[in-house]
């Protein structure tokens, strides 16, 4: 009997209420997390990797600003049906969260033992004194010198690297099921970021943990992640693991994703590619495809009539008309080359 899934998002939608009128940010998002299991979110800026995330755990004001339907499975509960009582134990302690700027996720006026201590104290039956010692735990895991130290400091004391290292800290500190990492590396140095990097992978092997890893750094992808999913102005347009997307993507924002990354070993006397145009705005989303106005690819069809996410081999699917041409452009080439 095949193993449940420790997270799975069936048709997810998170809608806005703003200004303008309702507009939905995640529009029937499906895909799965499995134990121990690091799976990437990648695409640009407003595509609705964060959105994606944060609608996890519910994280938006839904009396007056969000709306949420569909399926958020945590091994068989729906976290959608939830009350927000519930939901609130499960925050920071079934799923925790590592967020892009540790400086703004950290409170300035309380100590790093006290924001940690206080996640443990709210989550588990334990004494102040033993949550302080936890505290220091965690912060050792983490890598941390002279945590004992370190806990009695205020955020701005610390080095950015060092910040993020105490969200990692907080985040574990009651060893999650789920992590969820929402581009954790994005500020740091490329030193830093190996070694936070490092630290995420050791702490999933070593807890047998789930991670949802958004990025839009595809050799992060590449190191850590064994698949990964590709979304694209509020949908997924490829998912396949990781060195199916590599060695051969099937949809054309995919393709240039790859061609956008600088190559070691490329001319450098020319261009980097770039993907024409911008990310459309939520409330002007083209009838068809949504990659469409960008796309060289683009044809009568794609304009007039929305995709479907469908199903290749090894199980990589793509939302994309012509993903089967594509690839057999790509195998020519290949042939020629030969």
């Amino acid at each position: 009997m095949p193993k449940q899934p420790l997270l799975e998002i069936n048709e997810l939608k998170t809608h806005f209420h703003t200004e303008r009128g309702r507009v939905t940010a995640v529009d029937g998002v499906t895909f799965h997390v499995n134990e121990g299991e690091i799976l990437g979110v990648v695409g640009e800026s407003g595509c609705g990797k964060s959105v994606t995330s944060q609608s996890i755990l519910r994280l938006f004001d839904e009396k007056r600003l969000a709306q949420y339907d569909g399926e958020i499975k945590l091994k068989g509960t729906n976290l959608l049906e939830l009350s927000d009582e519930k939901m609130q134990s499960i925050r920071g302690n079934d799923i925790a969260m590592i967020f892009q700027d540790p400086l703004s996720s950290l409170n300035p006026v309380f100590t790093i033992g006290h924001q940690i201590a206080e996640s443990i104290l709210l989550h588990q039956n334990v004494s102040k004194k033993e949550a302080y010692e936890k505290a220091v735990e965690m912060l050792r895991l983490t890598g941390i010198p002279a945590p004992e130290k370190r806990v009695k400091e205020y955020p701005h004391e610390l080095s950015g690297g060092m910040r993020q290292r105490v969200m990692i800290a907080i985040a574990l500190s009651c060893e999650p099921q789920l992590l969820i990492a929402d581009e954790p590396t994005t500020a740091l140095d490329v030193t830093i970021q190996a070694q936070i990097l490092d630290l995420i992978v050791e702490i999933n092997k070593k807890l047998n943990m789930g991670v949802i890893f958004i990025t839009h750094d595809l050799g992060v992808v590449a190191e850590i992640c064994t698949r990964v999913v590709v979304m694209y102005l509020g949908q997924i347009v490829e998912e396949a693991n990781v060195v199916d997307v590599f060695e051969n993507p099937l949809h054309p924002y995919t393709r240039g994703l790859m061609k956008s990354v600088p190559q070691i070993d490329g001319d450098r006397s020319e261009k980097l590619h770039v993907i024409e145009g911008t990310v459309p705005a939520l409330d002007n989303i083209p009838k068809g495809c949504r990659f469409a106005t960008r796309c060289p690819f683009a044809d009568e069809l794609c304009v007039e009539k929305v995709p479907e996410l469908r199903e290749f081999k090894n199980g990589q699917k793509a939302r994309c008309w012509h993903a089967e041409k594509i690839a057999e452009e790509d195998q020519e080439r290949e042939d020629q080359y030969v």
